[in-house]
């Protein structure tokens, strides 16, 4: 079912197919990327995303902006890199946003464009060098249809909550039940990673 609860996931946003059966416990998750794409723009309310989500009147979907934690792992994984001169007017990249999402969203399978399948081994890459030999991979799935740039889709191991009614409230409000997994997961790393970004200089913000 969809994150709506009242049609296949698959017909709800157009993408999703697998040629393979999927493992039980996994569950869709639609991730709306507005925390990176709206924190690249000087004028949001002119921002493409802004007048889309708009029109959404999905339940089911995550806001990534109210889930803050996203942000400051990308950040943090950024700051574990050496530092370049000159600094860079993007600190975190793409691999770093994906792998902050894979660890904090626990995704275990990610839709990827055949030309995006670098970012994604990037972002294994670098939660593999935090974590080590049992760190959290996402394995990428094609996609089915083209999709906006600023929606990811994968699959966890959760059921998401969903609401009755629609729109940008329904996604904060299944965003914020979420929030609680998103920062112990991130609290068990800030030790190690607040002190190898002091080393660096570096700080989220």
């Amino acid at each position: 079912m969809s994150p709506t609860g009242n049609r296949p996931f698959e017909n709800h946003i157009g993408i999703l197919a697998f040629p393979e059966p999927r493992r039980a416990e996994l569950k869709p998750i639609a991730l709306v990327r507005d925390g990176e794409c709206l924190g690249l723009s000087l004028d949001l309310a002119r921002h493409p995303l802004a007048d889309w989500l708009s029109r959404q009147r999905h339940s089911g979907w995550l806001l990534e902006s109210m889930l803050p934690e996203i942000r400051t792992l990308a950040m943090l994984l950024a700051a574990r890199r050496p530092r370049v001169r000159p600094t860079p007017a993007r600190l975190s990249d793409e691999a770093d946003w994906l792998a902050a999402r894979i660890y904090l969203l626990r995704l275990e399978k990610v839709e990827m464009a055949e030309a995006e399948k670098d970012i994604l081994a990037r972002a294994n890459d670098r939660l593999r060098e935090l974590c080590g030999a049992g760190a959290p991979a996402a394995a990428a799935c094609p996609a089915s249809s083209p999709q906006p740039a600023w929606l990811l889709a994968g699959w966890a191991p959760f059921q998401q909550a969903v609401r009755d009614i629609g729109g940008a409230a329904a996604m904060a409000s299944n965003s914020r039940r979420l929030r609680p997994q998103c920062r112990q997961r991130l609290d068990a790393l800030l030790p190690m990673l607040r002190t190898e970004a002091g080393r660096s200089g570096l700080q989220p913000r």
